[in-house]
């Protein structure tokens, strides 16, 4: 009799209370598109988690443009009330996870105006 049991770690994270409307400055890219985040990494066990890997929740500022986080201990011009000067667009919107559908009309791109012409192979 064999059983199987899976061990790893996962990471729970959400936006930060009180810092939701919050859109930071990134450093690496330099958009105005850095959000805050809380991250708290567990020890799993058949994928439920068991063990916290942290006595606390990590408080960090995440660029949704280039990906590039920063410790909110870091970044003291950072407060509830962060937003970007008048004018200033933010960056892009974070990337979809994951994107199955074609563009413009949701049908593949045509690449041949006739089907491609035939090949007379023989097989022998």
């Amino acid at each position: 009799m064999a059983i199987c049991i899976t061990f790893g770690t996962h990471e729970f994270s959400s936006m930060l209370e009180g810092y939701e409307n919050v859109r930071a400055y990134c450093y690496n890219c330099q958009h105005w598109n850095g959000h805050c985040r809380t991250r708290w990494p567990w020890f799993t066990v058949c994928f439920v988690p068991v063990i916290p890997l942290a006595t606390h929740k990590y408080k960090e500022v995440t660029c949704y443009t280039c990906r590039y986080t920063q410790d909110l201990r870091d970044r003291p011009d950072i407060t509830p009330d962060t937003r970007p000067p008048p004018g200033i667009m933010p960056g892009p919107a974070p990337p979809p996870q994951a994107y199955f559908g074609y563009p413009q009309g949701g049908a593949p791109p045509q690449q041949y105006a006739s089907p491609p012409p035939q090949q007379n192979y023989s097989y022998k």
